[in-house]
């Protein structure tokens, strides 16, 4: 049986205070640490109504579902791409960006439900800021003793590479989005 990656991503958004001085509002300028202090993470992925969570209450599932589940990752079953994000399934002594990290303590309320769906077989759970990604070593080569040949990762994830990457930069400063994931 292989194993698969739930792969979701989430935004940070500041909270702006205005103030007036002589009539004109004005933005209370705020040092990095009260920016991050109000910070609130929100789940910039599409969400419909789970219908199964009032069908079937005793399944317990989320109340929500992703509309799009593959909007920023194909969700192919790359064990090189799970290697790196965090030593899962590193077959091949892959360098990776962390070990599972657990799911973060501010979590956005969407994916909250889905991340705490009673689910035994999901694993590894973990998340990592699009900063963490553009700043890996992409260029490794390996010994695949399956296949008896060299392989690169640049060629083995490069849908990921240049797929959602790029359309994770979109959204924003790369210490401002951030890719929350597990496997099961």
């Amino acid at each position: 049986m292989g194993t698969d990656i739930w792969f979701f991503v989430e935004k940070r958004y500041f909270r702006d205070e205005c103030e007036q001085i002589d009539g004109t509002w004005r933005k209370i300028k705020k040092s990095k640490q009260e920016l991050n202090d109000t910070a609130t993470w929100l789940s910039v992925d599409k969400w419909t109504v789970n219908p199964y969570y009032y069908l079937y209450p005793e399944h317990k599932t989320s109340k929500l579902k992703p509309s799009d589940p593959y909007e920023f990752y194909s969700g192919d079953r790359n064990y090189d791409l799970f290697s790196i994000l965090s030593n899962t399934r590193n077959d091949h002594n892959l360098k990776f960006i962390s070990l599972p990290r657990g799911l973060p303590v501010d979590i956005s309320p969407e994916l909250s439900e889905v991340a705490f769906e009673d689910k035994d077989d999901f694993y590894d759970h973990s998340w990592l800021l699009l900063k963490d990604l553009i700043n890996f070593k992409w260029d490794e080569n390996y010994y695949c003793d399956q296949f008896m040949e060299y392989r690169n990762i640049m060629n083995t994830c490069s849908n990921f590479i240049n797929e959602t990457i790029p359309k994770l930069l979109k959204l924003g400063n790369a210490e401002d989005v951030r890719v929350i994931f597990w496997f099961g």
